[in-house]
């Protein structure tokens, strides 16, 4: 994406809002819309504490309309992927299934990465295990209260891209980005090793991706001001009216050093 002159964009929606079909026709529709660079699709958690209230309601529809972990592969399974997919959900719906076959099954699902919103790094190991034995990248979580050493340490093995927590508390849009955040972005940069950085909770505006980029990071991550269109039944042409705005404040921006253009 540097090389092109542009961030990426990350989109996530929450699978099975408001049922496991209609949230099948979005996801393929944002996969088609060419806006989107990656894919979130999170799985229904009963007590998804690290999400605010737009995303809470969604997880509460969804599982009211029977959404599950099996749904969630076959839905994967079904999608025609152009961009690499990515789930995430919590520890509970993973460890419920069998560590080792929820990061098969995402393989065989064409998952690239799993996000475990709850997982702490200590207790990680046979996630981490798993996902290098199939090929899945196991993507961490920093926020703006990591301590320099423990940021080094979770990011030592990082794959896949870094997700970076742009602010204290739960997801949900917000007006303005954290006056850390810029601080974040490298602190994480520095420990990253190379691999992609990316920033999720409250972004929400063109602006707001334009200025995650600017810091530095190779992506943006919007999810509840997708969701929320979605609840208030927007329709799908009007969603990826507004993705296709998300993706113009990804681009575009000077090649990070050492980035062969050419």
């Amino acid at each position: 994406m540097r090389a092109k002159g542009e961030g990426a964009l990350i989109a996530y929606i929450t699978l099975g809002d408001p049922s496991p079909e209609e949230s099948f026709v979005l996801a393929q529709s944002l996969i088609d819309s060419g806006s989107v660079d990656v894919l979130e699709l999170g799985i229904p958690f009963s007590d998804p504490i690290a999400d605010g209230p737009v995303i809470q309601a969604a997880v509460d529809r969804a599982l009211k309309a029977g959404m599950n972990t099996d749904i969630a592969f076959d839905l994967s399974r079904r999608l025609k992927k152009s961009i690499p997919i990515v789930y995430l959900t919590y520890y509970n719906i993973v460890l419920q299934r069998g560590v080792e076959k929820f990061v098969g099954d995402c393989a065989d699902a064409g998952v690239s990465g799993i996000i475990i919103a709850d997982l702490p790094f200590e207790e990680s190991r046979d996630v981490r295990n798993s996902c290098a034995k199939y090929g899945v990248d196991y993507i961490n979580i920093v926020t703006p209260n990591t301590p320099p050493g423990r940021m080094r340490m979770i990011l030592e093995g990082a794959s896949g891209f870094v997700y970076v927590v742009s602010n204290m508390g739960v997801t949900g849009a917000r007006q303005s980005l954290s006056e850390g955040l810029r601080d974040t972005v490298s602190r994480t940069i520095e420990c990253a090793n190379g691999v992609p950085v990316a920033v999720g909770f409250g972004i929400s505006k063109p602006a707001h991706v334009s200025e995650v980029i600017g810091m530095g990071a190779d992506g943006a991550i919007v999810g509840s001001a997708i969701v929320d269109m979605a609840a208030r039944k927007a329709g799908i042409h009007t969603i990826l009216g507004y993705v296709k705005k998300l993706k113009e404040g990804t681009m575009p921006i000077a090649p990070k050093p050492g980035v062969n253009v050419s």
